[in-house]
């Protein structure tokens, strides 16, 4: 009995598990170059303006910017919207400029009811949210499976631990500029939480509120999750960054259009204010 218990044991230690990303990158010597990474256009210009000696360039017909941001070499690229754009991405400019750590700064929409337009979310925990079977009574998530031996891993990616607590310094000597959005003036706020991402742009009730109980999601959007995914499996530390733009919904796009640039700015005048911890 104690045999079979031990070897339940070893299997179920085997079998799913969460991942975090190493300190630092594990299969090439880094350099000292931060990638930053937006999806969209909307949510470079920041990072342009704020570098030093900026040169557009291109990879494989992907733009890029390259400089310096607060004296630290950066290299500030499009992904693209979507998985499978973030994923090439990222794959494509870790393999050419070997950084050592990845920053993905962006927007997204507000699943937690607390958060306001603008409101900046550091992500503990990524997940993808459209990976499993879609019953008719939502999804049903399993793990997922990896090149390697097929092994089954978490739906889950986390940035290293050493990461999030400079992101803490951050947090805390940070002070948020004043922002109006829907009828309304505040100043924005800064915290963690967990931002879940798949390739749909709006949803239906039914799977928000799925968002909000099983995976506690603060923040919805298209590429956090692939990013965080490539980065553990890839072995290389990186941080998410993300502000929220509009209330998720089925169809958000004239609200994400009005919202978005003020989300992206925001994401960004804090992802600008990390790098100095960083």
């Amino acid at each position: 009995m104690k045999l079979a218990t031990l070897l339940l044991t070893l299997l179920l230690c085997t079998a799913a598990r969460a991942l975090e990303a190493p300190d630092r990158p594990q299969h090439y010597t880094p350099t000292d170059t931060i990638l930053i990474l937006g999806a969209v256009p909307q949510e470079i210009p920041p990072f342009v303006d704020a570098m030093k000696d900026a040169r557009q360039l291109a990879l494989q017909g992907i733009p890029y910017w390259q400089g310096t941001i607060e004296g630290k070499p950066v290299v500030v690229a499009i992904t693209g919207i979507g998985k499978t754009y973030t994923a090439m991405t990222s794959t494509l400019f870790l393999d050419a400029f070997k950084p050592r750590l990845v920053l993905m700064s962006g927007t997204g929409a507000r699943i937690d009811k607390s958060l306001r337009t603008g409101d900046v979310i550091v992500a503990t925990v990524t997940h993808e949210h459209d990976y499993g079977s879609l019953t008719r009574n939502d999804m049903v998530y399993r793990p997922m499976n990896s090149p390697a031996d097929g092994r089954e891993v978490e739906n889950a990616f986390s940035p290293p631990a050493s990461l999030l607590k400079q992101a803490d310094q951050a947090i805390a000597s940070y002070k948020g500029p004043e922002v109006t959005a829907n009828g309304a003036t505040y100043t924005v706020k800064v915290r963690r939480g967990v931002v879940s991402s798949s390739d749909l742009f709006g949803v239906t009730d039914a799977r928000i509120e799925g968002l909000r109980t099983r995976f506690h999601t603060d923040i919805m959007e298209m590429e956090s999750a692939p990013l965080g995914h490539v980065c553990v499996e890839l072995g290389v530390p990186f941080l998410v960054v993300r502000a929220g733009s509009n209330v998720a919904q089925e169809a958000p796009n004239d609200d994400y259009l009005r919202l978005g640039p003020i989300a992206a700015k925001q994401a960004a005048y804090f992802s600008l204010h990390l790098l100095k911890y960083l």
